[in-house]
C-alpha cells in the first residue's frame, strides 16, 4: 500500500467540510420543505406567477470587465525592456 500525501490531504478536507455542513444543518433545522420545495419547482418550471422581478444594478466599476493579473503582453513588453 502506497501512501500518498495528497490523496489523504484532500479526504482529510472532503471529511471535514462534509461533517461541517452536517454540523451546521442540525444546529439551524431543516428549512419548512414545501416553501423550498415550491419555490424550486416553479423556477424550474418557468412559472411567472411566482417570479419576482430582477433589478440588475450597474455601476462604472462594474460595468467594465476587472483586469486580474498581468498579461502575455504586459509580460512580454516587460521583459524585452
Amino acid at each position: 500500500m502506497s501512501f500518498n500525501f495528497f490523496d489523504w490531504v484532500r479526504d482529510g478536507v472532503k471529511n471535514s467540510v462534509l461533517l461541517g455542513v452536517n454540523d451546521a444543518v442540525n444546529a439551524m433545522g431543516m428549512p419548512p420543505e414545501d416553501s423550498s420545495k415550491d419555490k424550486i419547482l416553479s423556477f424550474m418550471r418557468g412559472n411567472a406567477e411566482n417570479d419576482a422581478p430582477v433589478r440588475r444594478i450597474s455601476s462604472p466599476a462594474t460595468a467594465a470587465a476587472k483586469k486580474l493579473g498581468r498579461s502575455l503582453s504586459d509580460i512580454a513588453v516587460k521583459d524585452a525592456s
